[in-house]
């Protein structure tokens, strides 16, 4: 008689395991992401009447509003609707920048927690861990939806608040090469550079401790990308091609080598983008 299957033998590398896991979650969430902002991108083709896409004309939108996925906003616009659909979206485009970066730190705490659990447990300490890191994202994501709602009657951004003009991106380059600068940065970067130091000095055992401990990474990784976050408002929130060369940035930032000294001249190099758009639109 066969011997039954046991979840634990089938595991001889749980880092392996986790990290082709992470990759098929990776893939789902960016086509997931692909679909939604593709639709979201004919609506605000539509804004004051641009273009056509896909051979489809795309119906202008009044002043007082803007279309986004289809659907009209207007500045007054606060419905429960409107806030669960666009902080919807701003979770799903964050988890699909942030989970590939996140993948070293997972790959080393499986390996560790893998000495403590196997199987099912196992299993679940690296669910919590995960979960633990997005929450903390997914209030960041809530945030910039606000944020965004906000911004529709504001002269600086338009696409329905998705998209800053050139003054307001400007802002929003030297704000971020400044804090690319800065120790705060600094701090935050050396955990995120060295995921063992940081399991080593914050771990918490078992699988109370692995959604606390996850929520602690998510605190060092969003002092590292949330003001570089802004810059999603320059090419526009739902591009989903500035996403992707964002969330590129994110990954290399944390494995390439050199990269502290690498991020700091991508700061001035924002710095000096920013001011040369800035003095373009003023002078």
């Amino acid at each position: 008689m066969a011997a039954p299957f046991k979840f634990s033998d089938w595991i001889d590398d749980p880092r392996a395991v986790t990290l082709a896991v992470t990759v098929l979650v990776v893939g789902a969430i960016w086509v997931a992401t692909w679909s939604v902002m593709g639709r979201m991108d004919m609506g605000a083709m539509g804004v004051g009447g641009m273009g056509e896409m896909g051979g489809m004309e795309m119906p202008a939108a009044g002043p007082a509003e803007e279309t986004v996925s289809g659907m009209s906003m207007t500045p007054s616009d606060w419905s429960f609707t409107t806030i669960y659909q666009t902080s919807l979206m701003w979770i799903l485009m964050m988890a699909a920048m942030m989970l590939p970066a996140m993948a070293p730190v997972m790959a080393i705490y499986t390996g560790i927690a893998a000495k403590e659990d196997r199987g099912a447990r196992l299993v679940l300490r690296i669910v919590l861990f995960t979960c633990g890191y997005f929450v903390l994202w997914a209030v960041y994501s809530v945030a910039m939806a606000l944020l965004q709602l906000g911004l529709r009657d504001s002269h600086l951004f338009t696409m329905a608040g998705t998209q800053a003009t050139p003054l307001a991106a400007a802002g929003l380059m030297i704000a971020a090469g400044v804090y690319q600068l800065s120790s705060i940065k600094d701090a935050c970067m050396r955990h995120c550079r060295h995921p063992l130091m940081f399991l080593m000095t914050h771990w918490r055992e078992g699988i109370t401790g692995a959604f606390r401990l996850g929520a602690n990474h998510g605190v060092y990784c969003i002092g590292c990308c949330a003001l570089f976050m802004g810059l999603m408002f320059v090419f526009g929130a739902m591009n989903v091609w500035w996403m992707a060369v964002l969330a590129v940035y994110f990954l290399a930032e944390k494995i390439a080598p050199a990269a502290e000294r690498w991020g700091r001249w991508a700061g001035y190099a924002l710095i000096l983008a920013g001011i040369i758009v800035g003095l373009n639109q003023i002078i």
